[in-house]
């Protein structure tokens, strides 16, 4: 099988609902969908969501990586020699990882089509439907606790709550939810709100409600920081 053509759609997303998270309030979103297609009918899509603060990347440099490095390497390369062409991608995009994410999609989508299997199949997967949560954004702590309730009455039993703005603020937050809905598994999502000490401070004060994931807490270039000397807290902190 060869690649024999490499396109992209960009999808500019306004939100339906806009919600605020430690360092902006997001109204809207850049999408982008990679399709490559080869010689046989089998076609492979990828989607990467560049967030500069995130994965480095605005949309215009997604864009240039997809017209100047991905399109012209991918023509013509072997799909199934997709550990060799993605490591030579991530040379070529550097710190761009959403751009080499949606490249990563679209090779495994290519693959698991081949194999004549759903995706999550061809990886190992074997359930049937999986848990998920729905997020809330930052918002004072009544309408926090209203949008929980709210949820919580869909049948959500999964929320993860977006902070970062004030470490006092967000462990009042998490201990009212955790008082008011006790049978409710808790994820918080800092946004690279906190420092290092904050994080641990967090984690800490929070220990009895058994918060499942605490995501992204510091600035991208704290992250290998939070692994180191804190015990048994480490566990409880997820950086990427």
């Amino acid at each position: 099988m060869k690649i024999t053509n490499v396109s992209y759609e960009r999808l500019d997303l306004k939100l339906s609902e806009p919600y605020t998270i430690a360092y902006e309030t997001i109204n809207n979103t850049v999408n982008f969908i990679l399709k490559i297609e080869t010689d046989s009918a089998i076609v492979g899509y990828g989607c990467g969501a560049p967030d500069k603060s995130v994965t480095g990347e605005h949309p215009k440099e997604v864009e240039a990586a997809l017209k100047e490095l991905i399109i012209p390497y991918l023509k013509g390369k072997d799909p199934f020699t997709y550990a060799f062409l993605l490591m030579e991608l991530k040379k070529l995009l550097g710190r761009k990882s959403s751009s080499l994410a949606m490249v990563d999609m679209a090779l495994y989508d290519l693959m698991s089509k081949k194999a004549d299997v759903p995706l999550y199949k061809f990886l190992g997967g074997y359930r049937q439907s999986i848990a998920t949560s729905i997020t809330i954004g930052i918002l004072p702590l009544d309408e926090t606790l209203a949008q929980a309730k709210y949820f919580v009455q869909q049948g959500f039993s999964i929320l993860k709550v977006k902070g970062g703005h004030s470490l006092v603020d967000d462990i009042e937050k998490m201990t009212l939810l955790h008082e008011k809905f006790p049978e409710v598994t808790f994820r918080f999502d800092g946004n690279q709100g906190y420092t290092v000490v904050d994080s641990v401070a967090f984690v800490k004060a929070t220990s009895q409600i058994g918060i499942e994931i605490f995501e992204q807490p510091t600035k991208q270039e704290k992250e290998e920081r939070l692994g180191q000397g804190y015990g048994s807290d480490r566990h409880s902190i997820n950086g990427r």
